[in-house]
């Protein structure tokens, strides 16, 4: 049973941001304290929180979009809101101007609803209709389709005001109807125009299944000519995975094209001077050409990439989003592409492990341009107090995809470092997954964030937690990390230095290693914390770092030889993959394809 603390976490939880609450507390709960004052006949009372109720829809309509759509779900949206302060103003005011005056409100208040439902229609239109959001970057003109019509809360809330207040001050029935008349104007004034936009756009998209902004997109493509095209799909906090690539597409001497299919991942794109197209629609993806394409890179396994890997025209390439031991990373869908990218012999091993039917001609050695920034500095000895960068994954989709250590060990090994004698200096960066699948992963990381903050208050070593930012960086500050299997494993052996990595299974130590070829080079760490104290005496340098040839070797096993770590070799693959491209697909060029879209084009049909 749900305990209620949890409950009401949960329900505050669903409210978002902390930001909206102010506004969700004055314009609801002004509204239900009115209401309350209603039932208990204190006029006074419930006249002010009507009025406090309807100018608190500002800030919470400007601020809140997860609040309002939860609303809005729950029928209790503007239109509702309204008809509640209708009918509280009725039962406690004994201003009102005689029976006209209750005519001519009913009247106007009706009518206004009317209004603000015909508002509340288009909006939910244009969530589930066939206008579906677009968003561009660094494409001239800035071609846009928002998500909802714009919410107009001034306008909103001065109208509502002008229907209210007259009557609840006791206005004669004329004033009452004018300035109702008035804000019913002004109200239907806003939101025509906005009503006949998503009518122009639906129109557009009914005759040639391109709006006005999907045509200039189109436009941009036949001027820009894109060669390279990136294509992902899911959640704000995959944007990580577009994001690790980024340095390396913005090197190539190539048009590139970066197409992200939702919108909460878009806004987690960091900067860059890559043209780059948020649409979620299929059907409108599929009516752009990208004739000039040669090759889609696809940095994730989501079924959105079935409406790119379609077009016959473009070579395809998983090139992945970091190179680790994860069962993810030898996905039995990575047959449908033409090649796999793997860093250097280990990736390849791993499919070949796995026994999934994938041909050794889609093998693509590259290396691992990520890491050509990663320096062999500080080394141990370097510093009096040496950092230990502790960066844990996350829970995974699945039981089966949990490698994490924060829950099963997180604390320990914090402690553990916190109590070490030569003191070390702690670092904590969680993967941004971190809590999505599993909430007590979150309640540890706010016990770990405690213990470091207590730790650097006491002792006055820098101890901190770091939620954003790239970990590369971090790898350059620290002398040895902690992790799980991950792809923080790989990218870290660049740097040569020690590591140690958390054993998730119930094998010992030599299966485990065996299982895992990234782990050979480094210490394990058991559930029991067995490992750890290990760990702190090699970077504390009361026990000598055995390791160290050990882990030159695994680094060029993950990563490729040294010299394929570089932006240069990276841009020489993709040239080779162009090539490719140009020789074998000549002659579906030389075609036009049409490709519709089916009614199963979504990720829930794969």
């Amino acid at each position: 049973m749900v305990s209620p603390v949890r409950a009401a976490q949960a329900a505050f939880s669903r409210l978002g941001r902390t930001e909206e609450l102010p506004g969700f507390l004055l314009s609801v709960g002004c509204l239900f304290l009115a209401l309350l004052c209603a039932v208990f006949g204190l006029e006074i009372g419930a006249l002010v929180f009507l009025l406090l109720s309807v100018i608190g829809e500002l800030p919470f309509e400007v601020r809140s979009s997860q609040s309002s759509e939860l609303l809005d779900q729950a029928e209790f949206g503007i239109p509702m809101r309204f008809v509640l302060r209708v009918l509280a103003g009725l039962v406690v005011s004994d201003q009102l101007d005689g029976e006209n005056a209750v005519r001519a409100f009913a009247a106007v208040a009706v009518a206004y609803v009317l209004v603000l439902c015909a508002r509340a229609l288009h909006q939910e239109y244009r969530r589930v209709g066939p206008l579906k959001p677009m968003e561009t970057r660094n494409i001239p003109g800035s071609p846009r389709i928002h998500d909802a019509p714009p919410r107009r809360a001034l306008e909103v809330v001065v109208t509502q005001l002008l229907v209210l207040a007259p009557v609840l001050f006791g206005a004669p029935w004329l004033q009452v109807l004018l300035t109702g008349i008035v804000a019913i104007a002004v109200l239907a004034t806003v939101t025509i125009p906005d009503a006949r936009a998503s009518w122009t756009l639906r129109q557009q998209k009914r005759a040639t299944g391109f709006t006005a902004p999907l045509r200039q997109i189109q436009e941009f493509l036949d001027d820009y000519q894109p060669e390279v095209v990136v294509h992902l799909s899911g959640p704000a906090e995959a944007g990580y995975q577009i994001n690790t690539w980024l340095e390396s597409l913005e090197a190539l001497d190539r048009r590139v094209f970066i197409v992200l299919r939702d919108h909460p991942l878009f806004t987690r794109l960091a900067s860059t001077s890559i043209p780059t197209l948020e649409l979620k629609d299929p059907g409108e993806l599929l009516m752009l050409d990208f004739s000039s394409a040669r090759v889609a890179l696809y940095p994730s396994n989501t079924g959105n990439n079935i409406h790119l890997l379609r077009l016959p025209t473009l070579m395809s390439a998983f090139i992945g989003h970091g190179d680790s031991d994860k069962s993810a990373s030898n996905n039995p869908f990575s047959r449908a592409y033409d090649e796999l990218w793997v860093a250097g012999e280990a990736g390849a091993d791993r499919y070949r492990r796995s026994k999934l039917g994938v041909h050794e001609d889609q093998y693509r050695f590259v290396g691992r341009p990520q890491v050509h920034g990663i320096s062999r500095e500080p080394r141990l000895g370097d510093e009096a107090v040496p950092t230990v960068l502790y960066a844990p994954t996350w829970e995974g989709v699945n039981h089966e995809q949990e490698y994490s250590s924060v829950s099963a060990v997180g604390v320990q090994v914090v402690k553990a470092l916190l109590a070490a004698d030569p003191p070390v200096r702690v670092v904590f960066k969680a993967h941004p997954f971190t809590g999505q699948r599993d909430a007590k992963y979150r309640a540890v990381l706010a016990r770990i964030a405690g213990l470091l903050d207590d730790a650097a208050a006491r002792t006055g070593v820098d101890h901190r937690v770091i939620k954003g930012g790239s970990i590369n960086e971090w790898f350059n500050r620290a002398s040895a990390l902690i992790t799980d299997i991950s792809s923080v494993v790989s990218d870290f052996l660049a740097s040569e230095k020690p590591y140690a990595v958390f054993n998730h299974t119930d094998d010992d130590d030599a299966t485990f290693r065996a299982d895992y070829p990234s782990t050979g080079a480094g210490t394990t760490i058991g559930r029991d914390g067995r490992g750890i104290a290990e760990f702190i005496d090699v970077v504390t340098q009361q026990a000598p770092d055995v390791l160290a040839g050990a882990r030159a070797q695994l680094a060029t096993y993950l990563l490729g030889p040294p010299e394929q770590r570089t932006l240069e070799s990276f841009a020489a693959s993709i040239d080779a993959f162009v090539a490719r491209s140009e020789a074998e697909r000549a002659d579906y060029r030389g075609h036009s394809y049409a490709v519709e879209p089916s009614d199963s084009d979504d990720e829930a049909a794969l």
